[in-house]
């Protein structure tokens, strides 16, 4: 059953489809942020995921762009949901790319090649029924800085959302011949990306895939919309062509820059391999940071006010508290490492270590656990610590 729901997946999206939405994406450009060929876009592609069937929504944001962008953006994000059927499972797979594109050009392959990949994997999937829901978001504001997935992932942070793993397309439909994609992972997705390379093999899609890590240590808030969900801890895979765009960020990102039969195919893995996802009934287990939450200022353990975005700052002893998600067989420890030493191993959730050092800056928090099968997951957080009375026990 489930081939034969992945080879109709494959089926409904060829160069026709392709096309359609490529054509009309691109026609609104240049869609700079704030423009109305950006306002255009977004009423578009709000309309497919009605049009599907989809519960579609808008999540209006607003936000300064980076120093080389100087104004004051509104704008909006647009989520399209394919619920899924287990009542029982929060979890959520998100599927994204960015629908803004500079000011030069009019974006087909940035990001019209990852815009259009959310919108024919939303067209085949919601044919189906799927387990676990499927989000697909398109992003404004990438190219100020990342804006509109700030805003996403800030709001879905605050609602707790359970994110199984973010799957972001960003420059997928330039091919100078090598027909490779790559494929890149978190610590925690790399089962992911197998799957990725599975579809690949078993479904004959073409592709050569290559591998890569996403270090969440060294990223930083740059590189694509993938970057605020690795703030926030959760999982993800970044899709990209396998060969530079020399037309990148230019005018002559257009239709012709597009390499169709190669857009299709990395369509086509992206889409199977969400729709493989949706209806996978045992993941490995992921663990994350629960508190001191990201953004807020701590005084003895207390959450006191909010601060700036992505950080966290401790005034004296906290407790540190570690939960997993997706646990099928039980955890059989909790390791908690402090500037990459472990200091605490904890056997019985709730799984949490004390703070309790000596302290004037910033330091690096790992929790890193194990199932019963040997497999583990980690979540990493560097905190400014301000403890000036506490000392190493």
């Amino acid at each position: 059953m489930e081939a034969e729901k992945i080879n109709e997946i494959l089926s409904m999206i060829d160069e026709t489809l392709v096309l359609e939405f490529l054509e009309t994406i691109v026609g609104f450009g240049p869609r700079m942020t704030g423009t109305y060929g950006c306002e255009k876009a977004a009423q578009y592609i709000h309309q497919e995921f009605k049009d599907l069937g989809l519960i579609a929504r808008y999540q209006n944001w607003t936000a300064w762009g980076t120093r080389y962008y100087h104004h004051f953006y509104t704008s909006q994000n647009v989520e399209g949901t394919l619920t899924g059927t287990n009542i029982m499972d929060n979890s959520a797979i998100i599927f994204n790319a960015h629908y803004d594109s500079v000011a030069r050009g009019p974006g087909a392959n940035d990001d019209g090649s990852g815009t259009i990949a959310v919108l024919a994997a939303a067209y085949a999937l919601s044919h189906f029924d799927f387990k676990r829901t499927v989000k697909f978001v398109t992003f404004s504001g990438e190219e100020i800085g990342l804006a509109g997935s700030r805003a996403y992932t800030k709001e879905s942070y605050e609602r707790n959302d359970s994110i199984l793993v973010e799957i972001n397309a960003d420059m997928i439909g330039h091919d100078e011949g090598s027909r490779t994609m790559t494929v890149t992972a978190t610590e925690d997705a790399g089962w992911v990306a197998d799957i990725f390379q599975t579809i690949n093999n078993n479904y004959t899609i073409g592709l050569t895939v290559n591998r890569g890590t996403i270090n969440r240590v060294r990223h930083g808030m740059s590189g694509s919309d993938h970057a605020p969900f690795l703030a926030y801890g959760w999982e993800s895979i970044c899709c990209w062509e396998g060969d530079q765009d020399p037309n990148f960020h230019s005018a002559r990102d257009n239709l012709s820059n597009v390499n169709l039969s190669y857009l299709v195919n990395t369509t086509r893995i992206i889409a199977a391999t969400l729709a493989y996802l949706a209806d996978l009934s045992e993941t490995p287990p992921q663990v994350r940071i629960t508190s001191p939450r990201v953004g807020f200022l701590y005084n003895a353990g207390m959450r006191k006010r909010a601060i700036d975005e992505f950080k966290t700052t401790v005034i004296n002893d906290i407790w540190i508290w570690a939960e997993v998600d997706y646990a099928t067989v039980p955890i059989e420890r909790a390791e908690f490492y402090y500037d990459g030493k472990l200091v605490f191993t904890d056997t019985e959730a709730p799984f949490k270590w004390q703070f309790n050092k000596f302290s004037l800056r910033k330091h690096q928090i790992t929790v890193l656990v194990y199932d019963q099968l040997g497999r583990n997951s980690s979540d990493w957080r560097e905190i400014r610590f301000i403890n000036i009375f506490k000392k190493i026990k």
